[in-house]
């Protein structure tokens, strides 16, 4: 490698540059240096001489790290630097890391684009997965699947990624910018002028505070999780649609009813999530379902009146239907005014016509108005009339053409846009109990003929809490009285224990919400198993209930549909990642087996965070590394933290994240898939728990070690991630500061700040030495690798988590525990879990056979490495400051926090 420039060329810094194409290779170039232009025009040589000196020392502790490198000369010297200047430099070295993301998903779209111009199969899309089931098992099976076919993203709120909204705004702005220079007509003057438009852009970047002055509350994290849909979910649905219908009807795509359901379904915690986080009340959630209610009714009206002017088909030609003429009838009665511009306008159009009027109807509903549509229902059945008349008249790529685009946004997205989900703490459903009727809080059968029979007294809540949460239930019945059943169903239970604390929620409710007053209110309950101990009594649990006899009644009136999610975060704090990732599966596998024997038809609900330590990582492999039966064409998971903003950034990148999501969902439900998926689990079942078992001990004999919490707390910033404004959920879940209250949020993002990122490694390197170090041991776990897909992906992801951490710097921010037997612990296992995933990947060093994540990672370093050389210095000078003197360290660690997240990318 040769030494950096101070211009930002970090493709001089990359080991083999020929994998960064040269588009991508040019694109950063030129960002590079409109980056140090701005930068040279707003601070001069007092930032510009810093961060160059800063990102060389960056760069040479990375070339000298094998000969065991030195940080303390660049980290005495960043000691001395004045807080302001240090904050300037983590800006502009966090502003680097967001245009190498931005230019990178620019990068692979401009890939997938070329893939599919080429005529080849795209690895991973919509129709490599379509073809490999009819290959299996063979068309008429694929049909069947797509008609089952169920993906049901989940969004949450746990913003890791620190970037407030106008950052992202900008962000985009800059992107559409650079789209300017791929249009044909881009000629030299053309280039120029958007070389001016991005450093504008860059220098208002620049001008703009990096953070939020206050902490969002949760309807701010509303608004923010609806500005996804509505600049790119809204509109790339219909294209994942599309695609589906192109590979089973490639010739007559578009002129014949659809095959394809609207699988898609999307849901919200934001605003109903209110475990552990008190900001969120049941007024909350009222507003946040009408502001959503009011956003996806806009974004319907605006799109059904831009198709109608486009539909200017002549009743001379295309004769409308006797049903569609009754509709037309009724509708100008309902908007005489409207009746009277459109026969101005164009009196010979009805088919535009019943477009305007559905349009009218959208915006009777906005404003409450009687002659709203009821129901989306209502609105699918006007645009089934439409169609029905246009493909009579002999025009069906009219009605199956934009048309059909809207109605599976209408099916999709409904008149609530996300299905706005309920959670709490079992703990608080025991206590409102107890407050109500004594005794009851644990008796399952006694809160069962509460729930059917109903309170024989209405006992008055004594305390705020227990008032909070009937007024949740009282809520989601208005909710569903507005806006529809489907708007806001369920109550998912965290640290469901026993069959009792579903039961709680339900006998709530019928204090709550009385039937006789609400017969049409529905409350599905989701028990929520997180920790070790409680995923593997979740068969116990689920069969107590099925015991109870309203439970058993209300799943036979849902056709035997019942939902369970399984935690992914907790488990991995609770035991380490290669316990939580084997008891996962396991338990995956037993229930898929436990409903298959009870004749349920059950979805299990992943709630996966963003970060390899809470179940992150590539969600499509992830999906094919699932345990037999436990897809059957029906995926819900949870899409968290800074994965929502990078997977939905634009809409080619949200719509091949879905396609790769449809393709391994439809790959893992054949009954082929099946078969093979229990072979392989049983076949390596024993080895998989000696592994689990011995990295669980290390696991444990870390964390439970005297005086771990402290070091924790030293040797990571997360009493500084505490203090950032950008999420409204505190970091712990009680007043407590101890590991077991602390979330796993927080405990993830905050190891992987530190450069040490332990929990998405930690033990699985004493767990494959079980194995690898008996006789053919090397072999067997090469074998288990390259046949069974779940053991796949857990080492993959553990690689790249070694990949993102830093022995170097990990170990500098080890020393600042003070802890030598901690610190040697942490260190020795860390050397034993990368050696031991090198070979049992058959690799010389991580990344070797991904070039591609190894050129993307190699581009950051410099960056990343001088962000956490600031933060170890800033941490350093803030933790042996007087109190007053602590701001602006403190600040400067907030900068470094919110550089390494766009850095690393996925940290929480």
């Amino acid at each position: 490698m040769q030494p950096i420039s101070a211009r930002f060329s970090d493709i001089s810094a990359v080991s083999d540059a020929s994998f960064i194409p040269a588009q991508l290779r040019d694109e950063i170039a030129m960002l590079d240096g409109i980056l140090y232009d701005v930068l040279k025009e707003c601070e001069g040589d007092r930032v510009l001489t810093p961060l160059a000196r800063l990102r060389q020392a960056a760069h040479e502790l990375y070339l000298q790290s094998a000969e065991g490198a030195d940080p303390d000369p660049i980290l005495n010297e960043l000691r001395e630097l004045d807080p302001t200047t240090a904050h300037k430099v983590a800006r502009a070295l966090t502003l680097h890391c967001q245009l190498l993301n931005l230019a990178e998903d620019r990068q692979r779209v401009r890939s997938l684009r070329a893939q599919g111009r080429d005529g080849r199969i795209v690895e991973d899309a919509i129709e490599a997965g379509i073809h490999e089931v009819i290959e299996l098992e063979g068309s008429e099976a694929v049909e069947a699947l797509i008609q089952r076919l169920r993906i049901h993203p989940v969004l949450t709120a746990h913003p890791t990624e620190a970037r407030r909204r106008a950052v992202v705004d900008g962000l985009q702005r800059i992107s559409q910018q650079l789209e300017r220079l791929d249009a044909p007509e881009a000629d030299d003057a053309f280039a120029v002028d958007v070389r001016r438009r991005l450093a504008e852009e860059l220098t208002a970047l620049w001008a703009t505070a990096p953070f939020r002055q206050e902490r969002p509350t949760p309807l701010d994290e509303v608004r923010r999780i609806m500005a996804v849909f509505d600049q790119t979910l809204f509109d790339l649905v219909p294209g994942v649609y599309r695609e589906v219908e192109r590979t089973l009807a490639r010739r007559y795509t578009g002129a014949t009813p659809p095959r394809t359901p609207a699988f898609l379904r999307y849901g919200s915690w934001v605003g109903g999530d209110r475990d552990g986080n008190p900001n969120v009340t049941a007024q909350v959630t009222r507003q946040a379902v009408e502001q959503q209610t009011e956003q996806v009714l806009e974004r319907l009206e605006r799109r059904t009146r831009n198709i109608a002017r486009l539909f200017t088909a002549s009743d001379r030609y295309i004769k409308p239907s006797e049903q569609l003429q009754s509709q037309l009838e009724r509708d100008q009665q309902d908007f005489p005014e409207q009746a009277a511009a459109l026969q101005r306008t164009s009196p010979d159009q009805p088919h535009r016509h019943k477009l305007v009027y559905a349009a009218e109807r959208l915006r009777a509903r906005r404003q409450s108005d009687p002659r709203g549509y009821t129901g989306a229902e209502q609105m699918i059945a006007d645009l089934d009339c439409l169609q029905r008349s246009l493909d009579d008249a002999g025009v069906p790529r009219l009605a199956y053409g934009e048309i059909q685009d809207l109605r599976w946004q209408v099916a999709t997205f409904r008149f609530h846009l996300a299905e706005l989900e309920l959670r709490q703490h079992s703990s608080i459903h025991a206590a409102a109990i107890e407050e109500l009727a004594p005794g009851y809080s644990d008796d399952a059968h006694a809160l069962d003929r509460l729930a059917r029979d109903g309170w024989q007294t209405t006992p008055e809540p004594t305390t705020e809490q227990t008032q909070e949460v009937l007024d949740t239930l009282r809520t989601a019945a208005q909710v569903q009285a507005t806006h529809g059943p489907r708007s806001c169903h369920r109550y998912i239970i965290s640290f469901t224990r026993s069959a009792a604390d579903l039961v709680a929620v339900r006998a709530l409710a019928r204090l709550a919400v009385p039937a006789e007053q609400w017969p049409d209110f529905r409350l599905d309950v989701v028990p929520l198993f997180e920790t070790r101990r409680d995923l593997e009594h979740a068969e116990r649990v689920l069969d107590e209930i099925l015991q109870l006899p309203g439970e058993r009644a209300t799943l036979d009136e849902r056709g035997n549909h019942l939902e369970v999610m399984v935690g992914y975060s907790d488990s991995a704090k609770d035991v380490g990642v290669f316990a939580a990732n084997a008891v996962l599966h396991d338990i995956q596998e037993r229930l898929a087996n436990w409903a298959r024997d009870n004749d349920i038809n059950l979805t299990i609900f992943h709630g996966r965070g963003g970060s390899l330590g809470r179940g992150g990582g590539p969600l499509n492999r992830a999906i094919r590394g699932q345990a037999a039966g436990s897809v059957s064409a029906r995926l819900k998971v949870t899409e968290q933290g800074e994965m929502i903003f990078t997977r939905y950034r634009t809409v080619e990148s949200g719509r091949w994240h879905l396609e790769r999501t449809t393709n391994a969902v439809l790959a893992m439900s054949t009954h082929h898939a099946e078969e093979h998926a229990a072979r392989l689990a049983e076949r390596y079942r024993d080895d998989l728990q000696r592994m689990s078992s011995a990295s669980e001990s290390a696991y444990l004999e870390l964390v439970k070690a005297p005086g771990f919490a402290e070091f924790f707390a030293r040797v990571t910033p997360y009493e500084e991630i505490g203090q950032l404004e950008i999420g409204s959920r505190p970091a712990h879940r009680s007043k407590a500061r101890d590991l077991e209250s602390l979330r796993a949020i927080p405990w993830v993002f905050s190891w992987s700040q530190s450069r040490i990122n332990l929990a998405a490694w930690y033990g699985v390197g004493t767990g494959l030495a079980v194995i690898g170090e008996e006789q053919g041991g090397i072999a067997k776990l090469r074998e288990m690798r390259r046949e069974w897909p779940f053991f796949a992906q857990l080492l993959e992801n553990v690689e790249m988590g070694l990949a993102r951490a830093d022995m170097i710097l990990g170990s500098k921010a080890l020393d600042m525990g003070e802890q030598p037997q901690l610190r040697d612990r942490i260190l020795d296992e860390w050397q034993r879990t990368e050696k031991w995933v090198l070979i049992a990947t058959g690799k010389d060093y991580l990344l070797e056979r991904q070039p591609f994540a190894q050129a993307s990672q190699e581009l950051r370093r410099t960056d990343v490495d001088a962000l956490s050389l600031l933060q170890l210095a800033a941490l350093d000078q803030l933790r042996n400051a007087s109190e007053q003197d602590q701001g602006p360290w403190t600040d400067l660690v907030k900068m470094t926090i919110a550089g390494l997240s766009s850095g690393l990318q996925n940290t929480g």
